[in-house]
């Protein structure tokens, strides 16, 4: 009888440390995963290889890409851009070569990788009013037929559309922005291809 007893009590306390056992390990395993604050997914030593390999494939700033893309307003769903009958834009990332916020909606993205994003005026064109502003005598302003005055469109000698903001003792100033100043944009884009920088 005593060593039965014995017997269910080495029962009871080995079930107690295996209960102990689980529960640390538990608890261990989500304070882990909650000291991550990127987003990322735990890996374990072992496996570093392989997600190696992975984040070697993931864009960065210096690699030339090629995605393809829809542009449209997010308030009414209207295209104004896409790459599609032209092929996918190719572009080095992180150069300048591309408005602010798709070089950053890229980075980190995967080849066949799709994603929508919406970018602010401040990370697109800029805010309506902030574009360049010159000074041209009226006189050497071309426009055709078309009177100048002020709300008159006009080209620059590189094709930048400006707007004629004032006239004054007949000198006007035009303001040169893009045309998406002060709009915030939706992008759909794909990765098509990666070569590293």
């Amino acid at each position: 009888m005593l060593l039965e007893a014995k017997c269910d009590c080495m029962k009871a306390l080995v079930l107690v440390l295996g209960l102990i056992l689980i529960v640390s390990g538990c608890t261990q395993q989500a304070q882990e995963q909650s000291d991550l604050d990127d987003g990322q997914s735990l890996v374990s030593i072992e496996n570093s290889e392989v997600l190696e390999g992975v984040n070697e494939m993931a864009v960065e700033n210096g690699d030339t890409i090629k995605v393809e893309y829809v542009g449209t307003f997010p308030d009414t769903g209207e295209e104004f851009d896409k790459s599609e009958g032209r092929g996918p834009l190719e572009f080095v990332v992180g150069t300048g070569m591309m408005i602010k916020g798709f070089d950053a909606a890229v980075v980190g993205m995967a080849l066949n990788e799709e994603k929508t994003v919406q970018i602010p005026p401040e990370d697109a064109y800029g805010k309506s009013g902030e574009g360049q502003t010159v000074e041209v005598p009226v006189e050497q302003i071309q426009t055709g037929e078309e009177e100048i005055a002020v709300g008159t469109s006009v080209f620059s000698s590189n094709g930048q559309q400006g707007k004629v903001t004032a006239i004054t003792d007949g000198v006007a100033t035009v303001m040169f922005e893009h045309a998406l100043a002060g709009k915030t944009l939706q992008f759909w884009i794909k990765v098509v291809d990666i070569q590293k920088g």
